[in-house]
């Protein structure tokens, strides 16, 4: 009987050791894969600051964006007031003045009007004008401008020819495109 007894205390150190160990290797495996899901936290948790960090720096562009928006929606409703102001204005109307002769020189603005003695239902041209014209044309001078356009309109037939000044649409500040509408005119 003792050997039966002894033999049942080996079997069972024997189970106890296999127990053991399978226990062990089970907490080895248990333990990797701990530490890799913590691993897989850290670098999750890292990414998660870093993605707040973008989207907090995202937050302020677009804060930004919608500033540059606000004051964009301020220039647009401005300058529509401004289209608006200008369509309600008067048109102003230029008259090209011999413009199949090419000359060298400035172009000129000369104001021409009904002569103040004129009636208006009076002969010849000026019965169709209510208002002054505005003439542009080619000269090297001032006073040039003013005679080409008083002998096209001449006193005696009713009209006033006011003083040449230098033409606003085509000053020189303006660019290279002064230079080609003072070709074409």
């Amino acid at each position: 009987m003792t050997a039966v007894l002894i033999y049942i205390a080996v079997l069972l150190m024997i189970g106890s050791v296999i127990v053991n160990r399978t226990g062990e290797r089970r907490i080895k495996a248990a333990r990797g894969r701990l530490s890799a899901a913590d691993k897989d936290l850290r670098a999750l948790n890292q990414q998660l600051l870093d993605d707040a960090g973008k989207l907090d720096a995202a937050q302020q562009q677009l804060a930004g964006v919608d500033d540059q928006l606000l004051q964009a929606q301020t220039i647009v409703n401005a300058l529509e007031r401004q289209v608006e102001t200008l369509q309600e204005a008067p048109v102003e109307r230029y008259y090209v003045f011999a413009r199949l002769e090419p000359r060298p020189g400035t172009i000129w603005e000369v104001p021409v009007r009904r002569a103040p003695d004129v009636l208006p239902g009076g002969a010849g041209m000026t019965a169709a004008w209510r208002d002054g014209r505005t003439y542009l044309l080619v000269a090297t001078t001032a006073r040039e401008a003013l005679e080409r356009a008083s002998q096209r309109f001449p006193r005696v037939s009713g009209f006033e020819v006011g003083p040449a000044t230098t033409c606003r649409l085509f000053d020189s500040g303006r660019g290279a495109g002064a230079d080609a509408a003072r070709r074409r005119a």
